[in-house]
């Protein structure tokens, strides 16, 4: 696959670009098309190519091969100036010698926006981002979210085709990010603004996006809607990098009426889908899909409880079966509720839906 959607209605375009640095390749060949209207994340660890690929959209860095598009116009060397962006900073980069009304303003003066139009523009941007009667301030009388806010009303002023947004919520404390992400995603929404977001926390990329990028050595393992990419991962890496997931060899020993029986050490189970008796096979399941039953179950696996750590709504009940650890993921529902204890025998169940055939390695998105 090398598009996201239909060219035509893509507010962002790669085709076949690709970032050097000397020798190293930070984006290799990369195809994308991003859809408009669409809030789209570049996830991936550090390294991974997710900010060059920001970067190349912005303009502050060039393709060494390959064009980028911008609602449709080719900007491959095209000067960040004059490209149809804005871009939120995890830094914030306020002014602190102008007031909140004055940094929100900054754009549209340098465009020759006249006075009376610029007020009423930064009256609508403050409104949006919930910092009416703020105008007056200066960044440092504002609290971190605040500080935020005004970023992103100095960006959503512009009216830009695309914004981007480099880690923007990244230096902001847990409770406040997580507010954050759902204000973001209500504003992006409302606007209709086709947002790129960069970033390497994975449970920020599942609660806000509508496609996600899991990128890894300059190309994208997998691209697809959160539920999709968590649900099933294509590769081992998306499937341990986007949350935890057990991860299981297995070989098929007969198949038949869309489904498989298949061996691993600890035993035998049930995989949906035919696939041919003697096949090798890697699985992911999550944590949250293993069941657990109390003492040995006829109808369940064996395994020992090795540890268990409590996480407040669930429990985190780490086992042992046929020598491979595993991990299961255990809500604390009151009815519901067992003492799990170390050197506990108990059986597990691995849902045949929930197992997962993983791929050998990135997808043909780059």
């Amino acid at each position: 696959m090398s598009d996201s959607g239909s060219a035509a209605l893509s507010d962002v375009r790669f085709e076949r670009v690709t970032k050097r640095y000397g020798k190293a390749v930070a984006v290799k060949a990369l195809s994308l098309a991003i859809p408009r209207g669409s809030f789209f994340s570049l996830l991936g660890p550090s390294g991974c190519g997710k900010t060059t690929t920001l970067r190349l959209i912005a303009g502050f860095e060039t393709p060494d091969e390959g064009d980028v598009f911008i609602r449709d116009t080719r900007v491959t060397e095209t000067a960040p100036y004059r490209r149809d962006f804005a871009m939120v900073f995890q830094n914030f980069a306020l002014f602190p010698h102008l007031t909140v009304a004055d940094n929100v303003a900054f754009g549209l003066r340098m465009s020759g926006v006249a006075r009376e139009e610029r007020a009423k523009a930064v009256e609508a941007a403050l409104a949006m981002v919930k910092l009416t009667g703020f105008a007056e301030r200066y960044p440092k009388q504002l609290s971190g979210g605040q500080q935020q806010r005004v970023a992103i009303a100095r960006a959503i002023v512009m009216k830009p085709a695309v914004l981007l947004l480099d880690e923007p919520l990244g230096a902001l404390d847990k409770n406040l990010r997580e507010s954050m992400q759902v204000e973001l995603r209500s504003l992006q929404r409302e606007l209709g603004l086709t947002t790129v977001f960069v970033t390497h926390d994975q449970e920020e990329a599942l609660t806000m996006s509508d496609s996600i990028a899991v990128m890894r050595d300059g190309v994208i393992e997998q691209l697809g809607a959160p539920r999709e990419i968590y649900e099933r991962p294509a590769t081992e890496f998306v499937a341990t990098f986007l949350g935890a997931s057990n991860l299981i060899d297995a070989t098929v020993v007969e198949s038949g009426n869309g489904s498989s029986q298949v061996e691993a050490t600890f035993g035998r189970f049930t995989l949906a889908g035919s696939h041919p008796a003697g096949e090798r096979l890697r699985l992911a399941i999550r944590p949250e899909r293993v069941l657990l039953k109390p003492g040995r179950d006829s109808g369940a696996l064996p395994a020992i409880v090795r540890d268990v750590v409590y996480r407040g709504m669930s429990a985190h009940v780490f086992l042992e079966s046929g020598g491979l650890p595993l991990l299961a993921f255990v809500q604390n529902a009151a009815s519901a509720a067992i003492d799990w204890s170390p050197g506990q025998e108990v059986g597990i169940v691995l849902p045949a839906e929930s197992l997962v055939r993983l791929n050998g390695g990135a997808q043909a998105h780059g």
